[in-house]
């Protein structure tokens, strides 16, 4: 699990291992609340509502090649709400919803960097605890049908870049033209997608240009990663869901140093390890 490139101080913020389920009938937004209390709340003690999350699905063939970046739904008249419970430090969250279960590493508070292992070991564990909430309810059958892996990288100006005709950092953008006395470049956001071979699944890069809210307005390139496939027919268990989070991480993992300049890779002290 841990023979692939790795870096000393990665630019990731945030790390998202999650698994989407058909969903439940009969969950309601209460059952929500009694999952939280159904874990340990002094060590879970922060909760927020916000929107759900919309269904996506990785879709193949002819119905997915030119959409296929990821077909979306919208429930029409659906009021669910999505749960965010944070732990103490606050460094590692859980999101649920009717139909969506993630596990979250936050990295922005400054806190140490968790590799891989053991964000999965906690994505593993809220499954389990979802899954014996569910049955002890009486509330149905978790049915996974996609699994899904984000990591959120954060590169501020002035570490590998100073202005924008820097950004040839990413080898997906190369050079970028200033033409003088005509124009500069001034900002620049783009989405690129690429399928997993055997159709396992689709990675999807967005890069964006933004401003952190910081006290001096620090800006910042949001490079963000999230692999994504398809889980089989209803039947598909714990293992198979690891074993796609897995693979979403391998792809995220070898892909994003081959995506950067020599120069990037060595200043976040990459180790390349059976790359």
């Amino acid at each position: 699990m841990d023979e692939l490139p790795n870096y000393q101080s990665p630019p990731v913020v945030e790390t998202i291992l999650g698994v989407q389920f058909e969903p439940i009938a009969g969950f309601r937004n209460a059952h929500l609340g009694a999952f939280w209390k159904s874990l340990d709340v002094r060590e879970w003690s922060e909760i927020q509502d916000v929107p759900p999350l919309d269904p996506a699905f990785e879709r193949f063939g002819e119905q997915g090649q030119w959409g296929g970046l990821g077909l979306n739904l919208r429930l029409s008249q659906d009021l669910s709400t999505r749960l965010q419970i944070k732990n103490a430090s606050p460094d590692r969250m859980i999101q649920v919803q009717n139909g969506r279960l993630h596990f979250n590493w936050l990295g922005e508070g400054g806190g140490h960097y968790a590799r891989y292992p053991a964000i999965r070991a906690g994505f593993e564990e809220s499954i389990r605890q979802f899954q014996e909430f569910l049955k002890r309810e009486g509330l149905g059958v978790f049915q996974p049908n996609q699994w899904e892996v984000t990591y959120l990288n954060h590169i501020p100006k002035g570490t590998v870049w100073n202005v924008v005709a820097d950004w040839g950092f990413c080898r997906l953008i190369g050079d970028i033209p200033t033409y003088s006395n005509l124009i500069e470049p001034e900002s620049f956001r783009a989405d690129w997608h690429f399928t997993i071979p055997n159709q396992r699944g689709r990675l999807h890069v967005q890069w964006q240009h933004a401003q952190r809210s910081t006290p001096d307005t620090q800006e910042v390139v949001v490079l963000t990663l999230t692999a994504r496939g398809p889980l089989g027919p209803e039947g598909i268990g714990l293992d198979e869901i690891l074993s796609g989070v897995d693979l979403g991480r391998q792809t995220i993992v070898q892909t994003f140093p081959r995506i950067m300049s020599d120069k990037a890779n060595a200043f976040w002290g990459i180790n390349h390890v059976n790359s």
